[in-house]
């Protein structure tokens, strides 16, 4: 195996992380969690899924946290544009969402590349689950 393959724990990796969040006050807590825990990450912020896919445009993201429930393009529907698109559907998603019912989780259950956390979750949960989202990605590519 070759050693860029092996993965470096979060904190040494180079990161992108697109974050879609409408809420001002939940997109600044994640957005601090985040930088407090992993300083060298590039954090690009969106407030709706048609802002977050011209994001990706121009950014490559190893990781997307997304709430479900926005204005203009929902979370659902920003998930489903995703992963019908060939060159984004394997991105890693972490779905942060108040809806915590189990017809959510089974919607999304096949899904081996995202991971939902119900609101509010602290930033030591939802940086638990970004681990370990990107556990396979070879640091390489991240």
């Amino acid at each position: 195996m070759e050693p860029t393959a092996v993965p470096k724990p979060l904190a040494l990796r180079t990161l992108t992380i697109l974050l879609i969040e409408d809420s001002d006050t939940v997109r600044s807590f994640l957005h601090h969690a985040l930088r407090a825990a992993l300083p060298s990450a590039t954090i690009v912020e969106a407030t709706e899924g048609r802002a977050a896919l011209r994001e990706l445009t121009r950014c490559r993201a190893d990781l997307i946290i997304t709430d479900l429930q926005m204005p203009g393009m929902d979370g659902r529907a920003f998930l489903a544009t995703l992963r019908q698109n060939p060159i984004l559907r394997h991105k890693r998603v972490l779905v942060l969402s108040s809806d915590n019912s189990r017809d959510l989780r089974e919607r999304y259950a096949s899904d081996p590349h995202l991971a939902i956390l119900p609101k509010p979750s602290t930033g030591a949960e939802i940086l638990r689950v970004a681990h370990d989202l990107l556990a396979d990605l070879p640091a390489s590519a991240a």
